[in-house]
């Protein structure tokens, strides 16, 4: 849209400044939350210049850190050109080439709120230039050449990865050219809206789309005046609907625009039914279906029975008064419910060999989902086993389902899984294990050539591990961490590899810092995590790096041995980040209660927290070089040290030399080294059954370098009590426990809480009536092992409940 500009005072053209006001037409309006645009690849467009421009109108509601106007960032590589608002209105103006960073970083002020300003970022062979509004606020040397393929464009948003550097306010009128555009041309393009067929205009995008504040849910891309469809950027994240997240303004003269309410996903079944689209100008919008299995009668669509995608475009061709409406094309689904069956992926056991040295109830997990929810729902799951059927039970609602089945023997066995979704159709799958006694030592790679990166800070990879019960007593793994193309990352970063559970949960076995620059080998021991290392496992690898990464490969050593508990399970206590100091909230970690289950003979507390955040800002140059020691009280008595100090020279791993200040002591951890666990022995608390932990950072330290802290004043107590950069604690603990019988294999236990009372009684006869209870675990309450679920099984547990049977 073009921008009528005002000039209210008088110009002088010595300052190079003016005070401007727009009058605006359409733009779109981004939230600040998580709205953004995106161009995929759009550095293609640009590949191999040494001059490029993007500009844009902008109205920013209020000023604030990181929110990214415009431009190509991947975090990474030499086509990167952009533009990120700082504190106080400052613009970071960016450009990396091929011969690196350049920047101009303008002064405070620049963006001023609650107003439009035109920002032109010009990269000219040997300089990059910022223009405000036509003028030039100022101008850097640089060099190189814009070279790279793959950089999207983004608008309202600056995509590094890992963070959030949206743009809130209004923006219009966004292009991007492949010159270095003169003050001159800039200028113009103030005053003149541009046509779209100026040369070496390569991005376009008006903004001139849907009814302003109106229903433009129908409407996935800003539309690009150049191409033919090809430069669209896809909107993300955009409500669509209302005065705000969405299209808005004043529509021109003789404007239209369609409103097309996004049709719903139907069954192939579902009887014909009506949908409508309003056009701004209240002239008729008319209909056609692309393609899919549909006809359309006016506004009544009628399905053919077919399953299939449908694709209905509405039209308004607008008359003499106004011009032909943008086409809005709006698709849906339509799904057989008699073939859309759940998708059934097991997890353990897996198909082939499962070692189980001694007969023992083995657990039976598959993951059971089913897309669009609106229409379709899984509702029962069971195995099929040695001709016995095994209900399974979702216990988190999580998709995940589970049940225990004692082997009769070694041998093999046809393990067949069926799950129906809510229109009573059944997916089906079988496959054959082979139950072995004798087993031997093991390694398996859970994942290689895994690059985390800045534009690829979570990968997460599956991996297929042995199905085993019993059978190994140790598991040992080898964490590889090397050089990707290009170099090491040059910083100590806080990285993570989880494991997804069979409940679907994801625990965190190792944390790792990275080294500075250089590679490094790694061994821990994972044998406290030996219940969510078998099977078919999901590891999350993760870390927030801004430089180059490393590549990661982690092994696993599975060492033959009878372990001294068949069963363990984990249970999450703490996994969170939390401030050290802060006067506000000395103490932010939660009360923690559980109750042991019965079977439970054995217990560890696993404890890991790295201590981040230091400099002068910080008192005492907390926390990552501050010596302290946290405790874990336990029912209300302070049980446990943690002294929380690694000395890092020698490297605790023997990652030595590095570059950088490695060898400096920190707060639990080490660049170059795996963050070490505390266990923490709770034997001694099981017989009591419920536990109440805390855990209390260390006492003495209050951060007076805070926002938080009512003495803090800038300039005289701390140079910056709003600098944010605070100290703080990234926690992470879990409670291991131990047994010889599975408490999900405890008779009577139907819902699986570990206690066998009233409770169970109550579940199992809501089974009976029909009332399918979650959690239900079949086998648990089928005290007389009869196949059958009955009233017979009700006074079995009651029986058990009163003492009469053990």
């Amino acid at each position: 849209m073009n921008k009528k500009i005002r000039l209210l005072l008088a110009v002088f053209f010595s300052l190079q400044s003016l005070l401007l006001f727009s009058q605006s037409n359409q733009y779109l309006h981004f939230d600040k939350v998580d709205d953004y645009v995106i161009l995929q690849d759009g550095s293609k467009y640009f590949s191999g210049s040494t001059r490029l421009t993007i500009t844009g109108w902008f109205y920013c509601d209020e000023l604030s850190y990181g929110q990214g106007l415009m431009g190509f960032r991947s975090g990474s590589g030499n086509a990167e050109f952009y533009l990120i608002m700082l504190n106080n209105g400052i613009l970071e103006c960016r450009l990396n080439s091929t011969t690196g960073l350049h920047e101009y970083v303008s002064p405070a002020n620049t963006v001023i709120p609650q107003t439009w300003q035109h920002i032109a970022w010009v990269f000219d062979v040997n300089t990059i230039k910022l223009y405000v509004n036509g003028f030039l606020k100022g101008s850097k040397a640089a060099s190189g050449v814009f070279q790279g393929d793959n950089t999207p464009f983004a608008i309202g948003k600056s995509t590094l990865a890992g963070y959030n550097f949206v743009f809130g306010g209004r923006i219009d009128e966004v292009s991007a050219w492949n010159k270095a555009l003169s003050q001159e041309e800039i200028q113009d393009m103030i005053e003149n809206e541009l046509t779209g067929n100026e040369p070496d205009l390569q991005l376009y995008y008006k903004f001139n789309q849907g009814e302003p504040g109106g229903d433009n849910t129908s409407i996935t891309h800003l539309i690009s005046e150049i191409g033919n469809g090809e430069r669209d950027a896809e909107l993300m994240n955009f409500a669509l609907t209302g005065p705000t997240s969405n299209f808005n303004g004043t529509l021109a003269p003789g404007y239209q625009a369609i409103s097309f309410p996004q049709i719903a996903n139907h069954l192939s079944t579902d009887p014909p039914f009506a949908i409508e689209a309003t056009s701004t100008s209240g002239l008729e919008v008319f209909f056609e279906v692309v393609s899919g299995p549909a006809t359309i009668n006016g506004t009544i669509v009628t399905l053919t029975g077919e399953a299939g995608e449908v694709s209905i475009k509405a039209t308004q061709p607008g008359n003499e008064h106004f011009t032909p409406a943008i086409p809005i094309i709006n698709s849906f689904m339509v799904l057989d419910p008699s073939t859309f069956v759940p998708l059934i992926n097991p997890r353990t056991p897996l198909a082939g060999d499962v070692y189980i040295p001694e007969l023992s109830p083995i657990q039976l997990v598959t993951r059971a989902s089913i897309d669009y929810p609106e229409l379709f729902m899984v509702t029962n799951v069971r195995f099929i086993v040695n001709n016995k059927t095994i209900q399974a039970n979702d216990a988190l609602n999580n998709g995940y389902y589970s049940a225990w089945w004692t082997p009769p023997s070694h041998g093999t066995f046809a393990i067949t899984i069926e799950a129906d979704n809510n229109f009573g159709a059944t997916a089906i799958e079988t496959y054959n294990i082979n139950i072995q006694a004798n087993v031997q030592n093991m390694e398996k790679i859970a994942f290689e050539d895994v690059w985390i990166s800045p534009s690829n800070v979570v990968q997460i990879v599956e991996a297929e591990l042995p199905s085993f019960l019993g059978a190994f007593d140790q598991v040992m793994a080898h964490l590889e961490v090397s050089c990707p193309p290009g170099g090491c990352g040059e910083w100590d970063r806080i990285a993570s590899v989880e494991a997804q559970g069979h409940d679907g949960q994801w625990i965190e076995i190792i944390r790792y810092i990275t080294p500075y620059g250089v590679a490094c080998n790694h061994t821990i021991n994972l044998t406290d995590y030996i219940s969510v290392l078998n099977g078919k496992v999901n590891f999350r690898v993760s870390c927030n790096t801004l430089d180059n990464g490393f590549v990661y490969k982690l092994s696993l050593s599975y060492r033959a041995g009878n372990p001294q508990y068949l069963y363990s399970n984990l249970h999450k206590v703490w996994k969170a980040n939390y401030p050290f100091g802060d006067y506000a909230n000395l103490q932010p970690v939660e009360e923690w209660n559980f109750q042991f289950p019965q079977n439970t003979m054995g217990a560890t507390l696993k404890l890991v927290s790295t201590g981040h955040g230091w400099g002068d800002l910080n008192t005492g140059n907390a926390a990552e070089f501050y010596q302290a020691t946290h405790h874990i009280w336990v029912n209300g008595a302070q049980t446990f040290a943690q002294h929380n100090w690694s000395v890092c020279n020698p490297n605790p791993d023997g990652c030595q030399p590095q570059n950088g200040t490695w060898y400096h002591n920190r707060a639990g951890w080490c660049p170059g080294s795996i963050a070490p666990w505390f266990d923490f022995n709770m034997n001694p608390f099981i017989a009591n059954g419920n536990i109440d932990l805390k855990y209390v950072f260390y006492e003495g330290y209050v951060d007076y370098c805070h926002p938080n802290h009512p003495d803090c004043i800038t300039g005289v107590t701390c140079s910056d009590c709003d600098d944010g950069f605070n100290p703080q604690l990234e926690v992470a603990c879990y409670l291991v426990l131990h047994s010889n019988s599975h408490s999900g294999m405890m008779t009577g236990d139907a819902n699986g809480d570990g206690i066998v009372n009233i409770i169970d009684v109550v579940t199992t006869l809501n089974y009976i009536m029909g009332f399918n209870p979650d959690p239900f675990i079949f086998e648990n309450a089928d005290v007389n092992n009869d196949g059958i679920v009955d009233v017979l099984d009700a006074v079995e547990i009651v029986n058990i409940i009163i003492g009469s049977k053990k």
